[in-house]
Parts: C-alpha cells; structure tokens; sequence
C-alpha cells in the first residue's frame, strides 16, 4: 500500500477517521427501496386528478408497488438505477352525476432510461362501461390526469436525485495537485456504453464485474 502523500492519489487510502470514500473513486451504493415505496404513497395517495370541464377522480389505493432504486457513485459519476410496476386504484364522478365510479391505473414500466415521463406508459381501466366512465378513464389516460400522474412521477426523480445524493460524493483531497473532475449523473443506459469505450483494460475489466454483479 502507498503511503500517505505518494503515489497515485486513486489507491492511496487515508487515514481518516470516518472511514471515507477518498477522493469519490471507489464504488458505493445506497439502497433506496424503502425510501421509494414511501414516497409513491405520499405522492399518490388521495391525489385528485381533476378536470373541470369532465369531473373529478381521487386515488383511494396503491395496489402494487413493485421494483427497485439504487444510487450509486463510481468515480465521482453518481448512477441511478430504479425501475417500477405501480398500480393504483381511482374513484370518482362525471360532473353532475351522483354516481361514484372506480377503476384503476397502471404504470408498467418506469425506469431510469425515461428521460422524458411522457415516454412512461399508463394503462386506464374502469370497471363500469358507461359514457360517464369512459370520459373519466380518457381524462386519466390522455387528459389532466395523465399530466398530473406524470408530474407526480417527474417529483419522485428529481427527490430521489436530491435525497440520495447527499454524501455520496465527497469533497475531494488535494493530493500532488491533482482533483477529480466535476461530477456527473448518468443513468444505466450511460453507464453500459461508458464502460464499453473505458481505454483503460484493468477498468474494462473493473466495470464487467461490476456490471455482471448487478445483474
């Protein structure tokens, strides 16, 4: 092991008593499962999806919440993984109407390779054929709704981003006047292609464990 001062700054380990991360260069990772399920249900929970000139539909349910988020740093480049099935239960009325109707939502597919949340489907259904339904269910799917169900889901991103990244990257040591360079967030999808034009054989070699560990 070098010591303290000499040599390459990536390898040297300091003696700290915190035990950092020197220098943001080796890989670590926060598990944000938990953190994630917690922040679908207060984002969607009683949300009310309301369009003035249709009516008025409330989320009563999260029925499902399956998948997995990681934040990950690698070399000062914070890579976050998640992807998603939600499904939600809705209850609601055509203006109007007394009639209360339901029916649910699904997001099959959220996943960190959705720059854009108007690329993440939502499947509508409703349990009651009527007229009324169905302006409801087109309300959800391709009216306010759909833009609130995607505000919602942009929120997650940006909490997640902002959560998770604290203490993942660490203010850097001067050491031989070399600094890391500014950091970065990238998403799996980035990730997979940088490593496949990383000059650097031992990092070739580095990176395809690690991409073969997560699977």
């Amino acid at each position: 092991m070098a010591k303290w001062g000499e040599g390459d700054p990536r390898w040297i380990v300091e003696e700290r008593p915190d035990a950092t991360n020197v220098n943001n260069w080796h890989w670590t990772e926060k598990n944000a499962d938990s953190w994630s399920k917690m922040k679908f249900e207060s984002l969607f929970k009683g949300l009310v999806l309301d369009d003035p000139s249709i009516g008025k539909v409330e989320i009563t349910e999260i029925e499902k919440c399956e998948g997995e988020a990681r934040v990950n740093n690698r070399k000062s480049k914070l890579i976050f993984f998640y992807e998603w099935v939600i499904e939600l239960k809705w209850s609601g009325k055509v203006n109007n109407k007394n009639e209360a109707l339901t029916g649910s939502i699904s997001i099959p597919n959220m996943s960190e390779e959705h720059t854009d949340m108007r690329d993440v489907d939502i499947e509508v259904t409703a349990e009651d054929k009527s007229s009324e339904a169905c302006a409801l269910k087109q309300m959800i799917f391709k009216g306010k709704g759909a833009s609130l169900l995607r505000e919602q889901l942009q929120e997650y991103v940006t909490a997640l981003r902002n959560e998770f990244s604290k203490g993942l990257i660490l203010p850097a040591s001067n050491i031989n006047n070399t600094s890391i360079k500014s950091t970065t967030t990238i998403s799996k999808a980035q990730f997979n292609n940088y490593s496949a034009t990383t000059p650097s054989k031992v990092a070739k070699e580095h990176v395809s464990l690690i991409t073969a560990a997560l699977g």
